[in-house]
């Protein structure tokens, strides 16, 4: 019998890394044919060289009764030919929980092919999709990384507090974009895709975390962004929301907004609420969103969760039957248009709580960006329903922490009869002069917040001047701060004032 050699022994090793890596128990090799291995049940063939009979030969004499530790082999008949079984004996190999590894690309070539590319030792893509998913959403969760970006041309990128990190893994080609998708991807939604170009969705990894998923196309091939979504929700005080929240969004009807940039929190502020409120009050809450994406089980109160596409064809239609459905409280997780933005305003004139998010910054941008959606002739009459539905405003946006991790910088309007009347007068123009007055109702301004977590040395005066609103006041109090000089509150006032009056 002949001799395994250093070289072949070799790819063989490389073979059962990936193997072990992946979870298989068994690694099959036959004369003239690919290598496959056993994983979870199914059998994979993997894309790489073949070996010869002789060379079978020489790898069992090497396997033989565990000689080489961690696998044993074995010569079975399976179908009238000869096949080496190669399997971990006790205690095998190691466990394929280490550090992040899409793919064994990276190896170099083995010396007994030289044709080989770079992905000789790889999984087939059909096959490797869970696997390599569950090995990056396992290092995302981990890591505590918010976003995952999956682009062809480039490795897995992580944003971790803000900042994003390509991961020292392969550069990921456009079938293994599509791969990864595919792995993940419900089949309404790859159609979705297929027929206009995009899709979202939502969906839960193991017992660690859910991840709502947008997956698009570009330059010709699949890219996808995943949100983390934590499984454990976090209470308001935990999230540092404003304590005059709470109280706004337990009154008996009125509409409550939470609003900022992408990615900057708010729909985990929004679940905290929901979650206060589903702790503390026996109400029957509804919830509509694209895709669900914190699920919340009843406690004191009911709550059903309906996801846009699954369980109702659109937010307007949602929100339209929810009013027969007795509800105390209707959260819509985004006012994307104006019929939505009618039934919401609708649905809190009459006798109901209802919460929604828009893509606005600031509260006093927020009430124009509402008014503004409706023709021209509606405005009118739009501004007197609005200034009597609407609770209040909460703006915000996330900053990096000193030290790691990131927090939250809030702007609060609680709607008052004096501000209800600047909205139905169209003088909104004075809403930021009546928060910075209105700090006794727990009203701020997002650039007041930013100065304190600034001189609560919790972030940088880089990352707060980055979002402040206005720049150039809030740079003056700074520097002003740092020689000891600070602005007393009445100073402030009319400072805002004189800027909305601008």
């Amino acid at each position: 019998m002949s001799t395994a050699s250093d070289s072949l022994l070799e790819q063989v090793e490389k073979i059962l890394k990936l193997a072990a890596d992946n979870g298989a128990t068994e690694v099959r090799l036959s004369d003239g044919a690919q290598p496959i291995l056993r994983i979870g049940g199914q059998l994979r063939p993997l894309k790489t060289r073949t070996f010869s009979a002789p060379e079978v030969s020489a790898i069992a004499a090497a396997f033989a009764d565990g000689a080489r530790g961690r696998w044993a082999g074995e010569v079975a008949t399976v179908q009238g030919a000869a096949v080496l079984l190669l399997r971990p004996v006790a205690g095998g190999p190691p466990a394929a929980d280490a550090p992040l590894e899409l793919d064994t690309a990276g190896d170099a070539p083995v010396e007994a092919d030289a044709a080989a590319g770079p992905d000789d030792y790889a999984m087939p893509k059909a096959a490797s999709g869970t696997i390599q998913i569950d090995k990056l959403l396992t290092a995302a969760v981990k890591g505590g990384v918010s976003d995952i970006h999956i682009t062809a041309g480039l490795p897995p990128v992580f944003r971790v507090d803000g900042h994003m990190r390509p991961q020292p893994t392969k550069v990921l080609t456009a079938d293994d974009t599509n791969g990864l998708m595919k792995a993940i991807t419900p089949e309404r939604c790859q159609a979705e895709l297929a027929e206009h170009g995009g899709s979202d969705f939502g969906f839960a990894f193991k017992d660690l975390a859910r991840f709502r998923v947008s997956v698009f196309k570009q330059r010709g091939s699949v890219a996808m962004v995943l949100r983390q979504i934590p499984n454990k929700l976090l209470t308001p005080e935990q999230l540092g929301v404003p304590e005059v929240c709470k109280r706004l969004v337990t009154r008996p009807r009125g509409l409550f907004l939470v609003t900022g940039p992408t990615g900057s929190g708010k729909s985990t502020t929004l679940a905290s609420l929901i979650d206060y409120i589903n702790q503390s009050y026996d109400h029957h809450i509804i919830t509509v969103e694209d895709p669900i994406e914190f699920y919340h089980s009843s406690k004191k109160s009911t709550v059903n969760q309906r996801e846009v596409g699954t369980d109702v064809p659109s937010f307007s239609e949602a929100l339209r039957r929810a009013l027969r459905q007795d509800p105390d409280v209707i959260l819509v997780g985004e006012l994307r248009d104006l019929e939505t933005i009618e039934a919401a305003i609708s649905a809190a004139e009459t006798g109901h709580v209802v919460f929604g998010t828009l893509h606005t910054t600031g509260a006093q941008g927020t009430v124009n960006r509402i008014i503004d959606a409706f023709p021209t002739n509606q405005q009118e009459q739009i501004r007197t329903q609005l200034s009597t539905a609407i609770l209040g405003v909460v703006s915000q946006t996330l900053l990096p922490k000193i030290g790691g991790g990131r927090c939250a910088a809030y702007e609060v309007l609680v709607v008052t009869p004096g501000i209800g009347n600047l909205i139905r007068e169209n003088k909104t123009f004075r809403i930021n002069s009546a928060i910075q007055t209105g700090a006794k109702l727990g009203m701020q301004l997002l650039d007041d917040h930013l100065f304190r977590l600034w001189g609560e040395k919790k972030v940088t005066e880089e990352d707060v001047l980055a979002k402040a609103q206005n720049f150039e006041e809030l740079f003056r109090r700074i520097a002003n701060a740092k020689q000891g000089i600070f602005d007393d509150d009445e100073t402030v006032a009319r400072k805002a004032a004189k800027d909305t009056e601008r």
